[in-house]
């Protein structure tokens, strides 16, 4: 699934939650059972790893938690990968000590 697609569900899910017709803790709910339904029967195929999937949990649960909208959350993920990059540089840049 595309990101711009994620984030105009986030959206619809916002939408709906303001007009009171649903729950985040109901969306995240029935995401779970769509995705357990939808499980490839061949595990190989999976996309994402179990450990993927509870890190993606994880970070849902702090999106709900501090009631981050779509807008916040997108910007807090993209910084998120900015330090890790700048952590990745960091690494390369320290010379290895030789053995």
């Amino acid at each position: 699934m595309a990101i711009d697609n994620i984030y105009e569900l986030a959206a619809l899910g916002e939408l709906l939650e303001k007009k009171g017709l649903i729950i985040k803790q109901k969306i995240l709910a029935l995401a779970k059972d769509l995705k357990q339904k939808a499980l490839p029967a061949d595990p190989s195929r999976q996309r994402f790893t179990a450990k993927d999937n509870a890190v993606m949990e994880e970070i849902m649960e702090i999106v709900l938690h501090h009631t981050l909208t779509a807008d916040q959350a997108k910007i807090l993920l993209s910084r998120a990968i900015q330090l890790g990059e700048w952590g990745k540089q960091a690494v390369h840049e320290i010379p290895q000590a030789k053995a």
